[in-house]
């Protein structure tokens, strides 16, 4: 069990820095490129929004873990491009969902 512990512990440190929200934001490019976030914790029942989509974000993938029935993840255009004006993704309690960019779209 040790072993993968430490493993675990290994890949956490490997996705970047957290940054934990404890009211509705907006995840900025800044946030992730600049800053080098990958990991967000909502803490509540608020809404965190994915940042508008371009070239500079093909490839990212964000962790979004929730603590409460009511933290959602919000995303403009909708995922894959599916959605009409916008989709929003329910975490719920003790939940994680990731996220990931083409550089198009969002996808869960």
């Amino acid at each position: 069990m040790g072993k993968m512990t430490r493993f675990k512990y290994g890949v956490a440190n490997e996705r970047g820095t957290a940054l934990t929200k404890a009211g509705t934001y907006t995840i900025t490019e800044q946030d992730i490129l600049n800053d080098g976030v990958s990991f967000f914790k909502i803490n509540g029942a608020y809404t965190l929004t994915l940042p508008v989509v371009n070239s500079k974000l093909k490839g990212i993938s964000l962790l979004i873990f929730g603590n409460d029935a009511a933290s959602k993840v919000y995303v403009s255009g909708g995922f894959g491009g599916g959605g009409n004006n916008y989709d929003t993704v329910t975490i719920g309690v003790d939940n994680a969902v990731e996220f990931w960019c083409d550089g198009t779209y969002w996808y869960a």
